[in-house]
């Protein structure tokens, strides 16, 4: 992990003797519950109970932009290589102009971390010490590990659609990196995608009762020529009951099966998870490096 997302390590140790915070409920409640070094530490948790809703996708917070009616190409830009923006371009001029985009959450493919954060139905998130889960309209969970871990060995690791997250606390900013995401997923409805050599930096934080916001960096030596930054921010839903409703998906197979017997596959292609009819119609040909 790089030194600006190293843990405090005084802040990971008074998290391992903490109580866990409950989704949507009271922190008066919680608190009373809790005694000693448990309660103190759950009370420096910052308050992000309740639904949040994102508002647009990466590229329309990135540099102010509204929505994507006002920008003619609909796209801020990533710093895509040569070789990624020819293939963007193409992608935008034969399948996003002509309306011809399949877009995968359509066909039951899960969304991919960046997509995630940014949910119909909004989001909710669990702060315990050790981790933060991020839960989203489709029944499943982030989970983003804060109690002082390093990421695995890189062969332990596999690209997954939401990508392994380790993060830690500076005050009430959560500060979180990603790694080992699944190339080829779009990130917004223009195709525009990124490898599975990128890695994600968020620093979220609440900047008032009911805004939230989330600074993002990616580092991807593949398709970006350096790091591209951008801003999203959501809202908090103002409901007396807030509830979310969970959306089936298709899961990310990884285990087939073979002459009657389960199996896990580890290398997946890195290029696109899609079979061809959708793929052609959702994410362009990039250029992935051989494997």
């Amino acid at each position: 992990m790089s030194d600006k997302f190293r843990p405090d390590r005084r802040a990971a140790g008074v998290s391992l003797r903490a109580a866990a915070a409950a989704i949507s409920v009271p922190r008066a409640a919680n608190s009373a519950e809790c005694t000693g070094d448990a309660a103190k530490t759950f009370a420096a948790l910052p308050d992000w109970t309740g639904i949040w809703m994102g508002r647009g996708n990466v590229f329309d917070q990135s540099r102010g932009v509204v929505s994507v009616n006002s920008n003619p190409d609909v796209r801020d830009y990533p710093p895509y290589k040569p070789e990624w923006e020819r293939a963007y371009r193409d992608f935008l001029d034969t399948v996003i102009k002509p309306e011809k985009f399949v877009d995968p959450l359509t066909v039951g493919y899960p969304g991919g971390i960046m997509r995630m954060m940014t949910p119909a139905r909004g989001l909710q998130f669990v702060l315990r010490p050790e981790q933060v889960w991020i839960i989203y309209e489709r029944p499943d969970v982030r989970y983003i590990y804060t109690d002082g871990r390093p990421f695995p060995p890189k062969d332990e690791l596999w690209p997954t659609f939401e990508g392994y997250s380790v993060g830690h606390w500076e005050g009430d900013t959560l500060a979180i990196e990603t790694r080992s995401i699944r190339g080829g997923i779009p990130i917004d409805r223009t195709g525009a995608a990124l490898s599975d050599e990128a890695h994600i930096f968020e620093r979220i934080r609440k900047v008032d009762d009911r805004t939230l916001q989330s600074e993002i960096t990616i580092d991807d030596p593949v398709a970006f020529t350096g790091p591209w930054k951008a801003v999203r921010r959501y809202t908090k839903r103002q409901e007396k009951y807030p509830r979310m409703e969970n959306v089936s998906s298709l899961e990310n197979q990884r285990n087939p099966l073979v002459n009657g017997q389960t199996g896990i596959l580890l290398d997946a292609d890195a290029s696109s998870p899609y079979p061809d009819e959708i793929r052609r119609f959702a994410v362009p040909r990039f250029p992935f490096p051989k494997r």
